[in-house]
């Protein structure tokens, strides 16, 4: 599976940073970058059929699993941006920390259960990483054999707090075969839009 590309990315984050800096976005927003190529890269063994669970920061993960710009752009105009859903794609997202990685677990146990041949992808960042909710999903997964594979969008940030000031020590955990990750430098900031450019929001009606 992979329905969009690099380029295709790129360009529409960037629309999506426009629309902030326009004003038209008092809301939140968490945008992806820096890692499409890896992205891609994974995207080619998601199946139809697979489940994806994603984060606050989902628009890259959207766009690959087939959800079309103008229906996500929507969405995040509607202030939705951290709660990009699509049952009918088996995406799901949630912008609670980790907040996603036992209900992955629980329906790769689920289509252990029935015999089906379809994987559930969790995503999460590097803060989640030291959630005990990634912890024992993993833990579960690994024990079990599931079929789920977690990954890891290490970007150095847990909201702005980077692994050297968040722990001196650096320590990494050293995860079991169903945790990827994948470090990468993020083309923006944690929330915002990346500019030093002052915002004024319009006013809402």
């Amino acid at each position: 599976m992979k329905n969009a590309t690099k380029q295709e990315l790129i360009d529409f984050e960037k629309s999506v940073a426009s629309h902030w800096e326009a004003g038209d976005l008092p809301y939140l927003i968490h945008l992806s970058g820096g890692n499409e190529d890896s992205l891609i890269d994974l995207f080619e063994d998601i199946k139809d059929g697979d489940w994806i669970f994603s984060t606050h920061r989902n628009h890259h993960h959207a766009l690959l699993a087939g959800i079309p710009q103008s229906e996500l752009l929507g969405r995040i105009l509607s202030g939705d941006s951290m709660f990009v859903f699509d049952r009918s794609r088996n995406f799901y997202t949630s912008s609670v920390l980790a907040g996603t990685c036992a209900i992955a677990a629980g329906v790769a146990y689920s289509l252990k259960e029935e015999g089906s041949d379809n994987w559930v992808w969790c995503f999460v960042g590097d803060g989640a990483e030291e959630q005990g909710h990634f912890y024992e999903a993993v833990m579960f997964v690994e024990g079990q054999d599931l079929p789920c594979m977690f990954i890891i969008e290490d970007n150095n940030r847990s909201v702005d707090s980077t692994i050297e000031e968040r722990m001196p020590t650096k320590f990494r955990m050293e995860w079991p075969s169903c945790v990827i990750r994948d470090c990468y430098k993020p083309t923006y900031p944690h929330a915002g839009n990346g500019t030093s450019k002052r915002i004024v929001f319009k006013d809402i009606k």
